[in-house]
């Protein structure tokens, strides 16, 4: 820049020298000579001003064609350009080195997502893919592309689409896919986030078919185990007892007489016979509660106010809890949160989880039930925590195994039918307990917006 200014002032002068001469009628050598300083001048500053627009055009050129490797300060060498020169050089490496960060950033996340064992699906604001992995094209049979259209994605896998169009901007869903030789059934999670401006959908998804069937597995195994032993426990002492009964009532292959049976006899069998009712009332009992967990009604589901909800639960429990002097607090949280639910069905689990929390403290100084209420993105999570002792660990990994009970007169079902009730309401239920901070049960189920 002080350079073009020195040469337009020293033009200035030479116009000004030049308008002197001719004035003063000068020699006509006096006159060319100082034309040709004039046009000097202006030839010098017509090079500076197009050597500036070579550097600029340069630097230009390779941003719009990404030729990163150009070195402008050779062009600008010796001739007075080579602080306009620099600063396009460090722009180009700059640049250059954002390019290859983004590039490298880029090659870190495809590294990520070829690796990782969840299918991931990204789609711009056009409803078209941006990303996605190889687990995915693979899940939903595309194995001749890297980056398939949505058309080609709603070919291949049509129930997945309907399921992402019905989802809308975020939900979760559980889907098979019929067009795969084995079926895969899918846990399909669905979030939308904002970036640069635009939406982008994030679609994760997994195939949890064969973990479905382990579990199944295992917990089959597990009930048939604990129906075994008390089927068992039932049947071994009335065949006992029914075998002693025969005993006390024949003699030599053929029934006594009556008048052949003492009174010692006759309570003997009194006894037996009202071990065996009991046994068998027991095993009627056990039978029933098998029954009430493997026909559960699907849910009625309407919108309920959660505050509602806790309202009607309070009312249960106030009155139970100041006779046992026990503490009980219910925070309802953000007001008008609304689930779809069936009101008899949550209200029966969280009587249930109530009614362990005041069994559980017993004995314990200062008894404390709390039932607070949050919201986390798109779910209500609804907790009931009280202070006493930690479940050992255990029995905490057995506690929704269905008939598994620690209580003398327990069924076992309670917690497991929670579990499934809260299940079929597409909703999780966990616990946590720990010594000195006490036990928590919550229960998550997704929100009303």
């Amino acid at each position: 820049m002080l350079r073009i200014s020195v040469r337009l002032i020293l033009i200035f002068l030479a116009m000004l020298a030049l308008a002197l001469v001719i004035g003063k009628q000068a020699r006509l050598f006096t006159v060319l000579g100082a034309s040709l300083i004039l046009l000097f001048l202006i030839a010098e500053l017509f090079r500076s001003i197009t050597r500036t627009n070579q550097i600029v055009e340069s630097l230009l050129e390779s941003i719009r064609y990404g030729d990163f490797n150009r070195t402008i300060q050779n062009k600008a060498a010796g001739l007075g350009f080579e602080g306009l020169a620099d600063s396009a050089q460090e722009i180009i490496r700059a640049i250059a080195s954002a390019r290859i960060e983004k590039e490298t950033q880029y090659q870190y996340l495809q590294t990520i997502l070829e690796h990782i064992h969840t299918a991931v699906l990204t789609l711009d604001e056009e409803h078209e893919p941006e990303l996605i992995n190889p687990l995915a094209l693979n899940t939903l049979g595309l194995y001749n592309t890297r980056l398939p259209s949505w058309a080609e994605i709603e070919k291949s896998a049509p129930l997945f689409t309907r399921a992402l169009n019905s989802m809308g901007e975020s939900g979760r869903q559980m889907i098979r896919l019929s067009n795969t030789p084995t079926g895969k059934k899918l846990l399909v999670l669905v979030n939308t986030v904002k970036i640069g401006g635009a939406p982008v959908k994030i679609i994760t998804f997994q195939d949890i078919e064969p973990e479905i069937e382990q579990k199944e597995m295992e917990s089959w195994q597990t009930i048939s185990r604990i129906m075994a032993h008390e089927i068992m426990n039932s049947l071994t002492p009335l065949s006992s007892l029914t075998e002693t009964g025969i005993m006390l009532l024949e003699k030599e292959g053929t029934p006594k007489n009556v008048s052949e049976l003492s009174q010692k006899t006759i309570e003997n069998l009194y006894t037996a016979l009202l071990t065996i009712s009991d046994r068998n009332r027991a095993l009627t009992e056990f039978i029933g509660s098998y029954r009430q967990l493997s026909r559960l009604p699907p849910p009625v589901k309407e919108e309920l106010a959660v505050t509602d909800l806790l309202a009607g639960l309070s009312e249960l429990y106030e009155i139970p809890c100041r006779r046992k002097g026990i503490e009980c607090s219910i925070s309802t949280g953000p007001a008008k949160l609304t689930l779809s639910a069936d009101e008899a069905q949550l209200k029966q689990v969280l009587i249930n989880l109530v009614k362990n929390a005041t069994e559980a403290l017993d004995g314990v100084e200062d008894p404390l039930i709390e039932v607070s209420v949050k919201r986390i993105l798109y779910q209500v999570s609804i907790e009931i925590h009280n202070n006493g002792p930690a479940i050992p660990p255990d029995i905490l990994e057995k506690i929704f195994v269905p008939f598994y009970s620690t209580k003398p007169e327990g069924s076992g079902i309670g917690l497991s039918l929670s579990r499934q009730i809260i299940s079929n309401h597409g909703g999780q239920i966990a616990v946590e307990s720990e010594e000195e901070k006490g036990t928590t049960f919550r229960v998550m189920l997704p929100v009303v917006e």
